[in-house]
């Protein structure tokens, strides 16, 4: 069976996830390591004993016609230039998330993305993780009725930003990495977000931005949504997760759902690998790139694909504006992007 080639651009730590995915799965192999220190890539190369390319510059590696998948995983404020430059080139692209700081770079990645026709998948993995997809399941299986109200919160302890903490490389605080909550957010409450509104508040971390935010969101069809952020508690990492319907509730793994557990007097424990933990070896990385695989040997649209990842942007873009302004911002407001 003919392997698809993957190349990466950038060489950091989510790099090598990205690295044992391909090389884990028998219908891919990583082909091309960009980045700017090889040092950086040929740890990668040697490590895991792969027969690719080492680049420091991606214009090369596009040029090569036997890389088809091209992962961008380059601090946030770059994304744009590669996602583009490897869309020309008829590559599919993973955009690591978030796929652009500012409302125009996302557009330039989507209209590039249809106008050359390529597959995409924005790197919002714990679509992946056990407990979200179980939550999924029960959602489409209508375990809690009509639901009124989701929460998803992203809670870890980050001090030691590095690059992370610079607003012009990484952005906001919900930017970095609370985008992946609104994501689960938007994902359960499965219709548009029609409103939202938003605090931060700037503590001891010695990040550019404020590292704590709040959100709330009203979504189109009348039920609400909340989303923390926060870099700055004194706590271990934790995702949080709650569903609330008129027959069924769901608190991160406790469910109750006497629809489908007749009977039921507590909450039961799902018993599954929880998304509680910062660290990327610990991320569903390989079902990320099964799925990517699955879609392009299919002729699929991935999801979450960079159309999709556009309207999660919007919903950070309008708590950034928010929390800035102290007004609640519509989402019409950045309608060219839903």
């Amino acid at each position: 069976m003919k392997k698809l080639g993957a190349a990466i651009i950038g060489c950091g730590w989510v790099a090598e996830e990205y690295v044992k995915a391909f090389e884990n799965d028998e219908r891919s192999e990583v082909r091309a390591l960009v980045s700017r220190n090889p040092a950086n890539a040929e740890r990668y190369r040697d490590r895991y004993n792969l027969k690719c390319a080492i680049e420091t510059d991606a214009t090369r590696m596009l040029k090569q016609e036997d890389v088809d998948i091209v992962a961008v995983c380059t601090p946030h404020n770059a994304h744009t230039q590669y996602v583009v430059a490897a869309a020309e080139a008829g590559k599919h692209v993973i955009i690591e998330k978030p796929p652009a700081l500012t409302p125009e770079d996302v557009l330039k990645q989507r209209e590039a993305v249809k106008k050359n026709k390529v597959k995409t998948i924005v790197s919002f993995v714990l679509h992946w993780n056990p407990l979200l997809m179980t939550i999924d399941h029960l959602i489409e299986q209508g375990a809690f009725g009509d639901i009124f109200m989701v929460e998803v919160d992203y809670l870890h302890r980050i001090w030691d930003l590095k690059w992370y903490g610079s607003l012009e490389l990484s952005g906001t605080a919900l930017m970095t990495a609370g985008c992946h909550a609104v994501d689960a957010l938007r994902w359960f409450g499965r219709t548009p977000v029609e409103e939202v509104s938003a605090y931060q508040v700037k503590g001891g971390n010695p990040a550019d931005y404020p590292g704590t935010i709040s959100i709330n969101v009203k979504f189109q069809d009348g039920k609400i949504g909340r989303s923390t952020t926060t870099f700055d508690a004194k706590m271990p990492y934790r995702f949080n997760i709650g569903i609330y319907g008129t027959e069924g509730t769901l608190r991160n793994n406790e469910l109750y759902a006497p629809k489908l557990f007749p009977g039921q007097t507590d909450f039961l424990k799902i018993p599954c690998i929880l998304p509680d933990s910062g660290d990327v070896s610990h991320h569903p990385f390989q079902g990320e790139i099964a799925h990517f695989l699955d879609c392009i040997l299919d002729d699929r649209r991935p999801f979450p694909d960079i159309e999709d990842a556009a309207r999660t942007q919007a919903v950070c873009f309008a708590a950034d504006r928010s929390a800035e302004s102290g007004r609640p911002v519509p989402l019409s407001e950045f309608k060219e992007l839903l």
